[in-house]
């Protein structure tokens, strides 16, 4: 379903309403020198407390890999004995990917990834920006992502690229509560939808979508809406 001028600007009436002041609106610092946090932060974000994932960042940081590409992260899996290990002597976190009975863990996703841009010669976040920032959204590194287990949405994806420091928008479920309650709860919504809604929105705006999606998100969540 194609998004309309009208859905537009009852988005932007509604931000301007309930968003505060978009000149303090911030961004994510995300890991510009780090591939590897990117990777590991995108992969446990979704369905967990963000505090958990701050304390598997913070753990592997502790480890040694603050500025880690895709290969050290192999590594690093590979050094513990393996994905289950590393979640739980790294990670400190068995968070399995899905609710489905044996269901693979977040750890080992993770380690799929890994191995997938290290596959199409990515190994630092300015190598994935070549790879994709012509086509955010139609290149290799999306498709063989979105393959990978329970990564099929495409949230996770959108979520490595804001990590990575591009403008792209993470339509999960606090984005589409968002939307929901902007544009009325019989709105038809799905990823691809939310996503070019954020980003149309923060356009005419004349914010960054990082910055739009952040604060919807910490709206929707019930956050302070800055810190």
């Amino acid at each position: 379903m194609t998004v309309t001028d009208a859905e537009i600007k009852t988005l932007v009436t509604y931000c301007e309403t309930n968003l505060g002041d978009p000149t303090v609106w911030t961004t994510p610092d995300g890991y510009p020198n780090s591939l590897a946090l990117c990777i590991i932060d995108s992969i446990y974000s979704t369905g967990s407390h963000y505090s958990s994932v701050v304390n598997v960042i913070e753990r592997y940081k502790e480890s040694g890999g603050e500025n880690d590409g895709a290969q050290a992260l192999t590594r690093s899996i590979k050094e513990a004995g393996g994905a289950r290990e590393w979640a739980t002597t790294i990670a400190h976190n068995l968070k399995p990917a899905n609710t489905r009975p044996g269901a693979q863990l977040k750890a080992e996703i993770i380690e799929q990834a890994a191995g997938l841009m290290t596959e199409l010669g990515i190994d630092t976040v300015p190598d994935l920006r070549s790879k994709v920032e012509d086509n955010p959204l139609d290149n290799d590194v999306m498709r063989k992502w979105k393959r990978l287990p329970s990564q099929s949405s495409g949230v996770t994806y959108n979520y490595l690229l804001i990590l990575a420091g591009m403008p792209s928008v993470k339509p999960d479920r606090m984005i589409l509560r968002f939307l929901a309650h902007a544009l009325g709860e019989e709105t038809e919504l799905d990823g691809r939808r939310a996503v070019e809604l954020i980003t149309e929105t923060a356009k005419t705006m004349n914010v960054d979508p990082r910055a739009l999606d952040h604060i919807a998100w910490r709206a929707a969540s019930g956050r302070e809406l800055t810190d």
